[in-house]
């Protein structure tokens, strides 16, 4: 267990503290040791739809588009090769109009989800509302996990938690210090400390529901709502009710700490291919293969907030400089701007699924990037640029 822990927290840290200390070569591939797409935890396995959600090809072909951002006008194309992405499909529909891959993956490639993630387990907690496990999302998480009634966790509500606003105190403003946040947990998870014993350490900060605050541990805690409601692994309900039938091509890893906990916040390995179908779910209300998947209501109420301090360009008060701010959030996903009505799962280290029902279109973008952090302020005009060429096409 040992030796397994230390090369795993080696892992990790190479994965987590590389990509902002270690500068990327001349031709923009990232340096070794860098393997933002590699498992270095252990996973469980989501099995194929035996019914794949079909795709449709017709001689997909690179889109490009002109924006302007921060008053310069940039092209898709040009942001597509800065943000070092490695996968990539646009789709109108199911119809693929642009997919290409670089740096030796392919379409059968997993690539990992990151925060991406996120809005995956959020379905999970949606679907376990439909199948009655939890009774509102107005319920304190610690009627389904006593176990963090010592924690800041203690009364605070399931939605205020979607939301990243539980009130407890995390600090994911510096993926560069081992010792906070994510990389943190994920440090210490991988040596041995397990998620729900990180979890139940966590102090409140302040009020629940009064402000946003970027948690990976909030999603952690959702997991670990719907394994306890359902009496599942939350990687067992995936696979069981998104992974399946959502059509899903390829079988998923999903990763879990060494005491078997399903992380949550991030980890879902997947192909582009089927990326794209999660998004295309939400496109769709939340249908797949004429069946309700994720329920209508939850696919709106967690892409759509009524809350002043979840309003786009409101999420960081202090920082009005950050591109974080380019955005609103729902249920662990990003929300858009303006009547447009889009929104987009987004992971360290530039992972992107983007829906915008208007249009009909789903974006999906791999990345090796080592500025996400700056680029994801940009992405969405990058998007939807595209968004508006293939409409056009």
């Amino acid at each position: 267990m040992l030796k397994r822990s230390l090369v795993a927290v080696v892992s990790a840290a190479a994965v987590l503290a590389a990509p902002w200390a270690a500068p990327a070569h001349a031709d923009g591939a990232l340096p070794l040791p860098l393997l933002p797409h590699v498992p270095f935890y252990s996973t469980d396995t989501a099995p194929a739809s035996s019914r794949p959600e079909p795709l449709t090809t017709n001689n997909p072909k690179p889109l490009d588009a002109t924006y302007v951002y921060n008053g310069k006008t940039q092209t898709a194309s040009d942001f597509l090769e800065r943000s070092s992405t490695r996968g990539f499909m646009v789709m109108r529909g199911n119809q693929i109009l642009d997919e290409r891959y670089s740096g030796g993956y392919s379409a059968t490639s997993r690539f990992n989800s990151w925060s991406v993630g996120k809005s995956i387990t959020s379905a999970a907690v949606g679907i376990a509302v439909a199948d009655g496990k939890i009774a509102s999302v107005e319920d304190p998480v610690t009627k389904y996990v006593p176990e963090l009634t010592k924690s800041g966790y203690n009364g605070v509500s399931i939605r205020h938690v979607l939301q990243m606003s539980s009130g407890v105190a995390y600090d994911e403003t510096e993926y560069t210090n081992p010792t906070k946040g994510s990389t943190a947990t994920t440090i210490r998870m991988v040596a041995g400390t397990s998620l729900t014993d990180q979890a139940k350490e966590l102090k409140r900060e302040r009020p629940a529901g009064t402000k946003w605050n970027y948690d990976s541990m909030d999603t952690f805690v959702l997991g670990w709502v719907v394994t306890k409601a359902t009496g599942k692994s939350l990687s067992d309900y995936v696979a069981e009710r998104i992974w399946k039938p959502a059509g899903m091509e390829s079988p998923a890893l999903i990763g879990k700490d060494y005491k078997g906990n399903t992380i949550g916040y991030c980890c879902y390995h997947a192909t582009v291919r089927d990326f794209a179908r999660f998004g295309l779910l939400y496109l769709r209300d939340g249908q797949a293969g004429g069946k309700q998947v994720v329920p209508r209501q939850w696919v709106h109420d967690s892409t759509h907030t009524t809350e002043p301090y979840l309003q786009p360009h409101r999420l960081r008060p202090d920082k009005p400089e950050s591109p974080e701010n380019n955005y609103g959030y729902g249920y662990q996903w990003w929300l858009g701007d303006g009547d447009r009505g889009d929104y987009t799962a987004v992971g360290i280290l530039g992972q992107f699924i983007y829906v915008s029902p208007k249009d009909d279109i789903v974006i999906v973008k791999t990345s090796e990037d080592l500025n996400s952090e700056e680029n994801m302020g940009e992405a969405i005009y990058a998007f939807r640029a595209l968004a508006d060429a293939a409409v056009k096409r």
